[in-house]
């Protein structure tokens, strides 16, 4: 499942790498997050003759939850289905084999509920997997980024080998299990952009289900291409992002009210200060 907004151009690179997957049983459904141009037109126009793409438009900018569960939704009510595949369309898979690993090691883990590939930038920084987010360490982070910063490239040059259960993968590339994923509720619509695979661990964690990391393969998320730039920011930078881990600490983890306005403060004052720097190092 890919979701666009504008972007109809990297939504095409993104379903083209997917067709490319050797997985047999794989269908792509593409949803327009009612996008404010001529989007939904173009994707119908490019994918008219593969039997293999459904493409949706949604009434609303529905934000990644919405927009990902009206398709999932939409999915799951014209026929059966084993797995979802949630991918951004600014990400790039230059391993035609990532779906079937994916979906071969899930079968083997009675306790998954999701599975991600190794992400990384186009300069090669890793993002994710994620450990369960702390608001005070949020806090100190946001105050003191040199010491995440000095991590990234740590972790760039010493790569991850081994498959793991985390917390939660990245949410630009994921691959859950359909019924739990049902099960578990979706992703919260009450987020617009940002959190979502927090959020959704913690939705995996209540009915016993985590999240698993497979570095064997690896896909390409080239963030800056994608309509989350174009239109206000990364994720989780942005001011959406931001009200999204809000909500999330408030409703998930229950976090102290002066602990999570200490978190804001700093989040508003590295994104006006700090970001700027950092983007010069490690986009």
């Amino acid at each position: 499942m890919v979701l666009n907004y504008l972007n109809h151009e990297q939504s095409v690179l993104c379903v083209q790498d997917l067709l490319a997957q050797d997985h047999p049983g794989l269908d792509v459904v593409v949803v327009d997050n009612h996008s404010a141009n001529d989007s939904f037109e173009r994707l119908r126009a490019a994918f008219a003759s593969e039997e293999r793409v459904v493409v949706l438009q949604t009434d609303s900018n529905l934000g990644y939850a919405g927009g990902n569960n009206f398709g999932a939704r939409w999915r799951m009510d014209h026929g059966p289905v084993d797995y979802i595949l949630i991918s951004n369309n600014d990400v790039r898979l230059p391993d035609g084999t990532t779906v079937r690993t994916l979906v071969e090691f899930a079968e083997t883990r009675s306790d998954l509920g999701g599975v991600g590939p190794r992400v990384v930038t186009p300069n090669g920084f890793p993002q994710g997997p994620y450990r369960r987010p702390h608001a005070a360490l949020r806090t100190l982070r946001n105050l003191l980024p040199v010491f995440p910063l000095a991590y990234r490239y740590w972790r760039r040059s010493v790569p991850d080998r081994t498959a793991a259960r985390c917390y939660a993968v990245v949410g630009a590339f994921m691959l859950v299990k359909a019924e739990p994923f049902a099960r578990a509720g979706m992703f919260d619509e009450e987020t617009f952009l940002g959190a979502e695979e927090y959020i959704l661990a913690e939705r995996l964690r209540r009915i016993g289900l985590t999240f698993w990391y497979v570095p064997s393969t690896t896909v390409v998320h080239n963030h800056k291409q994608s309509a989350i730039v174009r239109t206000g920011g990364e994720t989780r930078h942005s001011g959406a992002g931001l009200a999204s881990m809000l909500y999330y600490f408030r409703t998930y983890q229950k976090v102290n009210p002066a602990v999570l306005r200490s978190f804001e403060i700093s989040a508003q004052l590295y994104n006006r200060l700090l970001l700027p720097i950092r983007r010069r190092f490690t986009i």
